[in-house]
């Protein structure tokens, strides 16, 4: 039974915009992950927008799938069911 267990990991919740960033290495790879964006316009994201464009929300949420992630939608402006 533990066995069984041990092979099904539960998917981490990510809550924030930061947790997000954090997940994926940082500002600079989230950049380099959105159609070559800097870090600098990440962190631009987070200030003006708290948000991430939703334009991205398909490639990082696989990317974050790919981490044994998840992030709920509305860190990309989407509202949720």
């Amino acid at each position: 039974m533990l066995a069984r267990m041990h092979h099904r990991q539960r998917k981490q919740k990510l809550r924030t915009f930061d947790d997000v960033v954090a997940k994926l290495g940082g500002a600079s790879k989230v950049g380099a992950l959105c159609e070559g964006q800097d870090s600098a316009a990440v962190c631009n994201w987070r200030r003006r927008r708290g948000r991430f464009p939703t334009k991205f929300h398909k490639v990082m949420i696989e990317k974050l799938e790919e981490q044994g992630a998840s992030a709920p939608d509305h860190l990309w402006g989407f509202v949720e069911a």
